[in-house]
Order: C-alpha cells, then structure tokens, then sequence
C-alpha cells in the first residue's frame, strides 16, 4: 500500500465508554488513550488515517444536564448537545492521539472538525424513533404514568388553555396517608380537582377531596362508592373485557404473543377493541353542565375517531418479538386459568377490578380459575413457574413488572400461555395488554378544565420517578429486555457530508482528522434560508462509511468490542465469518439484531457496494491485524 491511501476508521461506543464504566471524564479518556496506540500504529504504517466515533451515551447524559438545569440556564436542542459532544469528545481523541504520535517522535498533527451532516426532513425515522442514547432507567420508573399524567394535562390544556395542572408522585402505592398528604399540598395550593392513579394510596386522595369538598377522579376501577359527595367519575380499565379477550385467544386456539395497545370505548363492554371508559356520574350528575356533558361526549367520539390523537409522550417500544400463530384446530374446552399479582384484590381499584373480571370467567364460562394477590415481587418468577408445573393453561400476570419473568419462565413452558396485563414483552407464548390510559385521562382533564373554578388542577402518581422522566421534554423511550428503558431518537440516514471538502484538504495537508463525531451534526435545507440543525442522531457506522465514500477512502474499518461477525453469536456453535464478498454471498440484515451488528453490517455492504475496496469489522485492541487481514471479518465486492 502506498503511503497516500486513506482509511476511515468507526471508533464504538466501547472505544469510549465501557459497559460498567460510570461515565466520567477520567474513564474516557483512558478508554481512547487505549485506542489510540493501535491508530498510531497505522500511522507509522504511513496510511492516512481520518476517524469518527459514536456518541450514543454521551449525547444522552449532555441532554439530560440540560433538562435538569433548565431552570437555572437555558437548556439547548439535541442538535446543539451532538455539536457538544463532537467537541469534548474530538478533545480527547485529539490529546490522545497527540500524546501517542508525540511520544513515538512522530511529526503529525491531528485536529478535530465539528461536522454538519445534511439529512432529509422527511426521512421515516423522524416518525419512528429506534436510535438508544444516553442511560438506562430502571423498570420501576416506567413510563406509563407520566403518559397518563400527560394525557389529563393535554386534555385539560385542550379546553382551557390558561389551566395549570400540578402533579407529584409518591414513590408509594399502598399508603393513603402519603396519598392524603400530597393531595391536600395541592388542593391548599388552589386545586379543585385531583386524580390520582396510586392504587391504595389513592384512598387517601379520594379522602383529601372529600374533606375539602373538591371533585376527585377514580382511576382503573369505578370508585364512586368510596366517596359519592366527591368522586365525579372514574377512568376505568374494563378488565372484564380484556381477560375474556385473553382468554377466547387461547380457547380458540388464535393466541398472539404480541403486544396489544387498547384504548377507549364509548362505555363498559361496548363494540370494539377498547376497554378504557369513563364511568357515570351517579348522584353527582346534576353538578356537571348541559353544555359541558356535550361537549365530553364530542371529545370521546373526537378520540375514538382519531380526529384528537393524544400523543404518548413517553412511548415504550421493544423489539419485534416472533409472532406464532397456532395452527388451526377446534376450540378448547374448558381452560385452567391462574390469575396472579402483586396487587391487593382489597384495594379497590387495580387488584379488586382483576379478582372481579377473574370471577366473571369462572361464572361465565365454568373455566377453573384460581387468584392469588400481594405477591412479593421476589417470588414472581417462582409464583409463575409453579402454575405453569401445575399445568395451568392460561396464566394472567396483572402488573407491568411480570413482563420479563413471564418471558423467561415461558420459554421453559411452551404448552401454558401467558398474558401480562400493562405489560411491554411478547413471544411465542407471551402476549402483552398495555391500555392507553391517556387516552381516558384526557377526558377527565377536560372536563376538569371546563368546571374548575380555580384553573389549578392536580395529578397525584403512585411510582417514585426520575426527576428527568417527569420533567417536560417530550421523549421517546425503549424498553429493554434488561427491564430498563432507554432513550431513543430519530436516525435519519446522511445525504450529505456539508464539511467533505474540508476534511479532504485537511487529509491532504498530512492531518490526522476526527470527523463525523455521532454521526455529524444532522441539518436540513429549509425555504432557501440555509441550513438549520433537527434533532436526531445519525448512526456513526452509515455517516462513517458515507464520509469515507465522499473522501474516495480505500478502506473503512469499524472497531467494536467483538471480533467480528459470527454465526450463532452467544451459542456454543458459533463462529467468526472471516469474509464475505458480495458478488458471492447472500447476507440477510433483518435477521440481525438492530442497534447491533445491523447497522455495521449494512455499512459495510454499502460501502463496497459503491465503489469501496474493503470494509471491515475488527475488534479494537486489533485494529492493526484487522488492516494487514488476519483479524476481523472483511467485505469485498
């Protein structure tokens, strides 16, 4: 190879943040100064050397400092966050660099460009987000409550928008005197309307209102019976619908292992796939307005057509699970259901709406149904292994945190289904009933919004959350199989490398460049005014192999943590494919997992499609073998 061939190398994220590393600056800069003695290497090897890097973690933890401190300085737009870390992290591959070429007498210089990568505005992505940034949350901190809590804001906001809507969470759901507390903080503050969505601890809210004779709204189940002077209504999941939906999947042979999304009904059983509804207002419907009765009832039937969408301002997604259908066959006779949950069926709302549908299957249906409530949560595993060895064959988990052990403990019982009830996971055999609660707390929010005489309304949740999760910022999340969530954004694919030329005269004036840092700051063209940044993140393994096209590189290499790409990863059959040339192999991209090798599968392939020598995927601490071809897997055309 002559000394004048290019070669583009991908740093991963591991190349900067290691799985259990905290994140701090120190850390980093000791993962890069290790990753800078093998770039040295090719360096001294006279190839010409330009890099790019991820900055998944860290454009995620840069956001999240500006949300939380937004109240003491501005905080800045995702796109400003990436230029953010273009800068400090192109600082430490700079000084890292620098030091090693210095060290070995090595008369280079390398100097970081903050890039612009032009994106198209209408790229798919932008509608559905699938790029994870920044820290994982944990499972209790899920984010269903903030949609729901999110849903009464809009809808209060809808018809009033001079309304102010207060919410806190507990981190308690089975103590009504912390409900109590939090729901008199409010209603001494000026509100005259409090929902709540805390189980037992909602008994308290319930309580505050009707000793300050302010209105208070139920949730998951009717509660107009434990305050009929206060409780005008109630948001009501209609479990009865749901469980029976549950159970003729598995009568008739038809079971799903997806997840379902329900949302609103005109009322309790109606036509349709909805099983949320509000409840009557009983003795208290005389103190709600003529004109405001119509004006809900237009709302609920605006909803369900979808002419008013209520945005999940947290959206929880999992990857695709495998969907099998069973094959057709006569329906079952009758089924051994066990319905178990971590709830209190006493409590009124969440466990007693579960026990009551679970008895309506028995007396319906004559299937043997057997209950168990207050589980602990460290017997779940254990409470769902044991029905499905007792030969069960529907198990309904009513609560979010059964998802993942109901997944692991199906794989080892394919014969007994599992529903989980608002859970996010499917599988063969697992199916999930995730309601869009929001969409039913819209409509009490607007009809707060429409009564209150104080234009202050309150929320009161039952999870303690992460102050960055109940903040402001309108954000997409991804549940992970690890039951935690991740923030996800927009990936939108580059179209342009706005600083290509640049980099290339750096390149021929004997720099060393880090460019494309994340991805490259994303930009759109717009009404001919120039250039303005979106907020995204470009996938560093595409934006890295489109910059090596645009600067006619030989070689574009991508360091991970693995060695290369490998058949049954993880199994004890797999091995390291060592090459793969395009004009005779077949490699099908769907079958790997996305925000994996996917990605740096598909750069590959697209770089040699177009005119690239070689791309490769290496390890880091090999960038050096990888090059001269005895470590890595290698794409020719």
């Amino acid at each position: 190879m002559s000394s004048k061939d290019t070669v583009v190398i991908a740093l991963g994220g591991n190349a900067l943040l290691k799985r259990d590393d905290k994140g701090t600056f120190e850390e980093q800069f000791r993962n890069v100064q290790l990753a800078a003695r093998g770039i040295v290497n090719l360096i001294e090897d006279d190839y010409r050397v330009v890099l790019t890097h991820g900055n998944g973690p860290q454009v995620g933890s840069t956001l999240i400092r500006h949300d939380m401190s937004k109240k003491t300085v501005p905080s800045f737009p995702l796109h400003a966050c990436n230029a953010e870390t273009q800068g400090f992290i192109g600082y430490m591959v700079v000084q890292a660099l620098q030091n090693e070429l210095d060290r070995r007498h090595i008369d280079k210089s390398v100097v970081a460009l903050v890039s612009r990568v032009v994106v198209d505005e209408n790229d798919p992505s932008f509608r559905n987000p699938t790029k994870p940034i920044g820290p994982y949350f944990e499972r209790s901190q899920y984010a269903n409550l903030v949609n729901i809590f999110e849903g009464y804001r809009l809808g209060a906001k809808y018809v009033n928008p001079n309304v102010k809507v207060t919410g806190s969470y507990l981190g308690d759901w089975d103590s009504p005197e912390k409900g109590k507390e939090a729901a008199l903080l409010q209603i001494n503050s000026g509100a005259d309307f409090v929902l709540h969505v805390a189980d037992t601890s909602g008994k308290g809210v319930i309580e505050a209102a009707n000793e300050k004779g302010v209105y208070a709204f139920g949730a998951v189940g009717d509660q107009y019976h434990l305050a009929p002077k206060a409780v005008l209504t109630s948001f009501v999941l209609d479990i009865d619908k749901a469980f029976d939906q549950a159970v003729q999947m598995v009568a008739q042979n038809k079971f799903e292992g997806k997840i379902f999304k329900p949302g609103i009904e005109v009322g309790k059983g109606a036509v349709g796939d909805g099983i949320v509804y509000l409840a009557p207002f009983y003795g208290l419907d005389s103190k709600v307005p003529g004109d405001v009765k119509i004006r809900l009832k237009e709302l609920l039937l605006e909803v369900m057509a979808k002419k008013i969408e209520i945005p999940e301002k947290y959206t929880v997604t999992i990857d695709s699970p495998k969907v099998t259908l069973a094959p057709p066959k006569s329906g079952r006779g009758k089924l051994r259901i066990a319905l178990v949950t971590d709830a209190l069926f006493s409590d009124g709302g969440w466990g007693a709406t579960a026990y009551n549908a679970a008895k309506l299957l028995e007396s319906k249906y004559g299937h043997e149904v057997s209950c168990v409530d207050n589980i602990s949560i460290a017997d779940i595993e254990p409470v769902l292994r044991a029905r499905a060895n007792e030969g069960y064959d529907l198990v309904i988990a009513h609560g979010f945190q059964w998802g993942d052990p109901a997944v692991k403990v199906g794989k080892d019982y394919p014969n007994t289904k599992f529903v989980v009830f608002t859970g996010l996971v499917g599988s063969e055999n697992v199916a999930s009933m995730f309601p869009m609660q929001q969409e039913g707390t819209f409509l009490l929010g607007a009809l707060a919004g429409m009564m209150t005489k104080t234009n202050m309304i309150g929320y009161v949740g039952g999870d303690q959350l992460d102050p960055f999760i109940s903040g402001d910022s309108t954000i997409t999340w991804k549940y992970q199989s690890n039951a935690k969530y991740r923030r996800v954004v927009p990936s939108p694919k580059p179209v342009v490398i706005v600083d290509r030329h640049a980099i290339r005269s750096l390149i021929d004036a004997g720099f060393v460049v880090v460019a494309c840092g994340g991805g490259g700051i994303p930009v759109v063209h717009r009404n001919g005014e120039g250039k303005f940044g979106v907020d995204a993140v470009i996938d560093k393994d595409l934006a890295g192999e489109f910059l090596a096209r645009q600067i006619g590189a030989k070689k574009f290499v991508i360091l991970t943590d693995v060695e290369g790409l490998y058949l049954d990863y993880k199994k004890p059959t797999q091995r390291l494919i060592k090459e793969i040339i395009l004009s005779r192999d077949h490699v099908e991209i769907s079958q790997l997992e996305e925000g994996s090798m996917g990605p740096k599968v598909q750069a590959c392939l697209q770089f040699v499609k177009n005119g690239g020598e070689e791309a490769v995927i290496a390890s880091l601490d090999k960038v050096q073998d990888a090059i001269n071809g005895v470590s890595g897997t290698h794409f020719f055309p």
